[in-house]
């Protein structure tokens, strides 16, 4: 069943947040049930922020001390700027690695704080796109329209929902239907999972369709309306779209502050590598034009819900990053450094003799390198043997051994000029 709750991995993480999102609208919620959910989105991206700010604050500060050790790293890469042979770029990764561990840090500082955060951010999305599945009362909208819609097309009400959905060009619905698609029994929930992605219009347009008129059925539509409407008369329920209005400013808001967040968290002292080039600056510029591009066409096509989301998110961003450089920029570079060399010293003497799986792939490439250079030296010494050996008559043209004879240059004639050569030490070594 594809309602409700979001299976799987993400399911703990998306039931948790469903709770929370189901106790702020219980909160705001008046005598009626009903509550504004673009406050309720608003107030829940807030928190969620809250909640995640510890991990945001380390992957911060594991960043901003890579920042300050970046004169150190530019001496290792001046140290081997040119060498490109295998040995030098190990030790030059190894110098490194003892760098980062001298201050505890890590080249990929902050990743792994970002992979924690991922289950947890997708959670959120798919809570805030299907929010009768987290939120009783919004379910409890939909359910008697659910029920009348099943009860009017029957055993052909899927096969009516994903035409209406495709005749009506319903773009914020295409992801449910196509999983509606793939239900073998329809229930209510399945239906609810439809219909809670269509607009305010959507939903008449579709009763209208059916012949519903009942006044219980469309008092919940108006409910459904009402929830949904946020500043400004802008319905959360409905995408903006590219008409000229009040609805597209979401998307454009949006795509301004994913622009700030890019811009105030770039770093203005980029590692720069051997050659002097920073090989991290294309990739942000890129990234600072094509990710606000990105979210600007993603909310627009999408419910506005989702784009309040987008968007308060990425203010938040823009606080917090603001605040963090502001604590950065004034404080005692010299001191911080310190602190965490003492910090990776008490570090470093639990973890004992016990390598991390970079430093055993260090050693491995190091042993792999030095077991290489072994054959190498093998097999220039005896192409070095051969070449130096003089037969005794080296103006015949022909060796022999035991009455064969062997022309000369041949393979055979090389074999046995080492077996002579061999036979000779052997010799020396019996006197």
């Amino acid at each position: 069943m594809f309602l409700t709750a979001q299976g799987g991995i993400l399911g703990p993480f998306a039931w948790l947040l469903g709770k929370l999102m189901n106790l702020i609208y219980n909160l705001l919620a008046n005598s009626n049930g009903i509550a504004n959910l673009g406050v309720c989105i608003i107030i829940f991206t807030i928190v969620v922020k809250l909640i995640l700010l510890p991990f945001t604050l380390k992957q911060q500060k594991s960043a901003k001390i890579n920042m300050f050790l970046q004169p150190e790293m530019k001496k290792i890469q001046k140290k081997y700027n040119g060498k490109k042979d295998e040995k030098s770029m190990l030790q030059q990764q190894k110098e490194m690695k003892e760098l980062y561990n001298k201050y505890g840090t890590s080249m990929t500082g902050g990743c792994l704080t970002s992979f924690i955060q991922l289950p947890i951010i997708y959670a959120l999305y798919r809570v805030i796109q299907n929010v009768p599945a987290y939120v009783g009362k919004v379910y409890k909208l939909y359910e008697p329209i659910a029920t009348s819609v099943s009860e009017a097309k029957g055993d052909k009400v899927q096969q009516f929902l994903i035409d209406f959905v495709n005749d009506s060009n319903i773009s914020s619905a295409r992801y449910a239907i196509s999983k509606f698609e793939k239900v073998a029994e329809v229930s209510t929930n399945n239906i609810i999972d439809v219909l809670s992605n269509f607009g305010i219009t959507n939903l008449h347009d579709l009763l209208d369709k059916l012949s519903i008129s009942d006044a219980a059925i469309n008092g919940n539509v108006d409910k459904i309306d009402q929830i949904h409407s946020f500043m400004f008369g802008i319905n959360i329920s409905e995408a903006p779209g590219w008409h000229i209005g009040l609805p597209l400013l979401i998307p454009v808001l949006t795509a301004l502050f994913q622009w700030l967040s890019m811009k105030v968290t770039s770093n203005p002292s980029a590692q720069l590598d051997a050659n002097g080039n920073d090989p991290s600056a294309s990739m942000m510029k890129t990234m600072s034009v094509t990710m606000p591009i990105m979210s600007l066409f993603v909310t627009v096509s999408l419910p506005a819900a989702i784009g309040i989301y987008w968007m308060m998110s990425a203010l938040i961003t823009v606080v917090i990053q603001l605040g963090i450089n502001a604590y950065y920029n004034h404080i005692d570079v010299d001191a911080l450094l310190e602190k965490q060399m003492e910090i990776a010293k008490v570090k470093n003497a639990k973890k004992g003799n016990k390598k991390s799986f970079y430093e055993r792939l260090m050693d491995q490439s190091a042993q792999m390198q030095e077991e290489l250079e072994k054959q190498e030296a093998m097999r220039n010494n005896s192409a070095k043997s051969l070449k130096n050996y003089v037969p005794v008559d080296n103006n015949k043209e022909s060796e022999t051994r035991s009455n064969k004879t062997y022309k000369a240059g041949s393979l055979g004639a090389k074999a046995n000029i080492m077996m002579n050569y061999n036979v000779s030490d052997n010799k020396k070594e019996e006197k």
